[in-house]
């Protein structure tokens, strides 16, 4: 439904939603005590679906040991450290046998080689598909130390199609060539950049840009917040780009505001935060 268009918003017709990727064990060592945390994008890009009134269907799978992200900051920079990486991919042939054609995809992987993304891609080709793409611009090192590759990765480039919204964050970003966002949303659907209490932008396929204005919050726990933003654009693109960035900013305002992958407010709530009228 537009922007313009009558104020009564559903998003039941995102439905079947796919989620894919894998689960992981946050371990925050700055905090005392040291605190633990069930996580990966698929929780809470669930947890949002389930706000926005949709039952998803998640794709996941569970090492013996699962993998644990510690986080850390240092010098005022989060630092992150995989244990127990992943052994194989996630693949679309993976996926029971009955599951219905999704109409939606959420695609979550948190480091290189956790997720085939191209494997998705290729099944349901034009399907909508939002690529919350931090792990493919991830690299994990000898000792466990995971970083931030300083150009879109070759993987990225590869799934970067038409139908495909892909999301990164400023940090993720940062250390690009000029020019590299835009020829990558030339790719793509389109890119978004979440940059914290600033917002976000939108760089679309035709290379406009879009800023997406923040919603006001008291922040207790950032981890998963791009997770939830790019899973409300996803759902509330139905509404129309306006709509989906209000959305998507007022859920992520929501997320900061609970420990861990807590249940979201009802999506009335969240559309009120955001000035949208259901």
């Amino acid at each position: 439904m537009p922007d313009d268009a009558s104020p009564r918003l559903s998003f039941a017709d995102a439905g079947p939603l796919l989620i894919a990727g894998p689960l992981t064990l946050d371990r925050f060592v700055d905090e005392t005590p040291v605190r633990e945390s069930p996580g990966g994008g698929v929780l809470f890009a669930a947890r949002t679906a389930e706000a926005f009134g949709i039952r998803p269907l998640v794709l996941t799978k569970v090492n013996r040991e699962p993998l644990l992200f510690e986080h850390a900051h240092v010098d005022g920079e989060r630092r992150l450290r995989l244990q127990h990486p992943p052994r194989s991919p996630i693949a679309a042939l993976d996926i029971p046998n009955g599951w219905p054609e999704p109409r939606t995809i959420l695609l979550c992987p948190l480091i290189a080689g956790d997720l085939d993304v191209l494997s998705f891609l290729d099944r349901w080709p034009g399907t909508r598909v939002g690529l919350l793409a931090q792990g493919m611009q991830r690299r994990r090192l000898d000792d466990g130390a995971v970083r931030v590759v300083g150009a879109p990765s070759p993987a990225l480039l590869n799934a970067a199609r038409e139908g495909v919204t892909i999301f990164l964050s400023q940090e993720e970003v940062a250390r690009w060539s000029p020019g590299a966002l835009a020829r990558l949303a030339s790719r793509a659907e389109r890119v978004v950049v979440t940059e914290g209490t600033s917002g976000a932008r939108a760089v679309n396929r035709d290379g406009s840009e879009s800023r997406i204005e923040p919603v006001e919050a008291q922040p207790i726990d950032t981890t998963g917040a791009g997770d939830v933003f790019a899973a409300a654009f996803i759902l509330g693109l139905r509404a129309g780009l306006v709509t989906a960035g209000r959305l998507a900013a007022a859920a992520a305002a929501c997320e900061v505001e609970t420990l861990g992958p807590a249940p979201l407010p009802p999506l009335a709530q969240i559309a009120a935060r955001a000035g949208v009228v259901l």
